[in-house]
């Protein structure tokens, strides 16, 4: 079965300061997109930035796709603290797709939790023993370089946006593979 690892980031358009930024869905418009998509014989990764993010490219990435893995991506509530997560419902709330009722998903965040592993994805690949080439870097990061980004035109902001986001996607597979293992 072909697995997609899905991670996005986002650039905020409310208010700040907003006590429940990760709640408010509608006012986060997806920057970067990144999808790596394996299965037993293939593994390829690709990165839809912008303009280029759309319904339609994201579906064509997850054609034949059977499984999605997230850390915290999940629109329908986990079976442990009855909470939802934030990349589905913001690709939700921008295209009107929810990606869990389409495919089967694995949220990473509550099997970490039920592996006594609390936090953030970085907080997580930390305990794990996993290392980033691009560390000390997060949302809020992304989120400021993308709007320096379009302010500037610089290419070398967006080229390591892209750096952090592959490294998000990538980590995925290696904490899922991590606790198979644990």
């Amino acid at each position: 079965m072909k697995a997609a690892y899905l991670d996005i980031e986002t650039s905020y358009l409310g208010r700040l300061p907003f006590p429940k930024l990760c709640k408010d869905f509608k006012n986060h418009k997806i920057t970067v997109l990144g999808i790596r998509v394996m299965d037993s014989t293939n593994d390829s990764f690709c990165q839809l930035t912008g303009a280029d993010i759309s319904k339609d490219q994201l579906m064509k990435a997850l054609d034949g796709v059977g499984r999605i893995v997230t850390y915290n991506g999940r629109s329908i509530p986990d079976r442990i603290n009855h909470r939802i997560g934030f990349d589905f419902p913001v690709i939700a709330a921008q295209f009107g797709v929810v990606l869990d009722e389409i495919f089967e998903h694995v949220d990473l965040v509550p099997l970490c939790w039920e592996h006594g592993l609390y936090g953030g994805q970085k907080k997580v690949e930390e305990t794990l023993g996993l290392t980033r080439q691009l560390s000390g870097k997060d949302g809020t990061w992304a989120n400021e370089t993308w709007k320096k980004y379009e302010e500037s035109k610089d290419a070398g902001y967006l080229n390591e946006l892209l750096t952090y986001n592959k490294e998000d996607v990538f980590m995925l597979h290696r904490i899922e593979e991590a606790l198979r293992k644990g």
